[in-house]
C-alpha cells in the first residue's frame, strides 16, 4: 500500500510540475511545434471536463470528482501490487490523474492543459489526463480479460 501511495504522490508531482513549467515558460495563445505534424504545446485553461464538457460548471465537476474519489477509496479494498498488480496499477493511474486535475480545479478554477496532437482532432491534455486515460483503458482490459474480471464474475 505504501508503494501505491508513493507512486500516486509521484505522479501528482509530475503532473503539477509539468503544468507549472508549461505555463511559466510558454505563452498563452501561442503554439509551439515539438514534433511537426505530430505533437505541439498549446496552453489551454479548461474550465470544463474532457472535451470541454460542463464548461463553466465547476461545482458539478468538483462534486463528480469527490464522488469518484469515494468510489476509488472503496475500490482500494482489492489493492494489492503483488497479487493484483494490473488492477492496482490502474487504480494508481486513475487516482493520480483525478487528484492532479482536482488540485487545478480547486486552486485555479480551471485545469491547465498544454499537450496537443496535430494528427487527430483531439483536445489538449496534460499528464493527469494521460494517467486517467491509460488507467481506464487498462482497467477495462483487466476487467474484460484479466484476473480482476474473473474474480468479479
Amino acid at each position: 500500500m505504501l508503494i501505491g501511495i508513493a507512486l500516486i504522490i509521484l505522479f501528482i508531482v509530475i503532473d503539477q510540475a509539468t503544468k507549472i513549467i508549461a505555463f511559466k515558460y510558454f505563452t498563452q495563445m501561442q503554439t509551439y511545434k515539438c514534433l511537426p505534424g505530430l505533437f505541439r504545446i498549446s496552453l489551454v485553461q479548461n474550465t470544463g471536463g474532457a472535451w470541454g464538457l460542463l464548461n463553466g460548471r465547476m461545482w458539478i465537476l468538483i462534486t463528480i470528482t469527490i464522488l469518484s474519489l469515494g468510489l476509488f477509496a472503496y475500490l482500494m479494498k482489492d489493492f494489492d501490487l503483488k497479487d493484483n498488480t494490473m488492477y492496482s496499477v490502474c487504480l494508481i493511474l486513475i487516482i493520480s490523474g483525478t487528484i492532479g486535475n482536482f488540485i487545478d480545479r480547486i486552486i485555479l478554477g480551471y485545469v491547465r492543459d498544454f499537450l496537443t496532437f496535430d494528427f487527430m482532432s483531439f483536445p489538449s491534455f496534460n499528464f493527469a489526463d494521460m494517467c486517467m486515460t491509460i488507467g481506464v483503458i487498462l482497467l477495462m482490459i483487466e476487467i474484460l480479460f484479466g484476473a480482476t474480471g474473473k474474480r468479479w464474475k
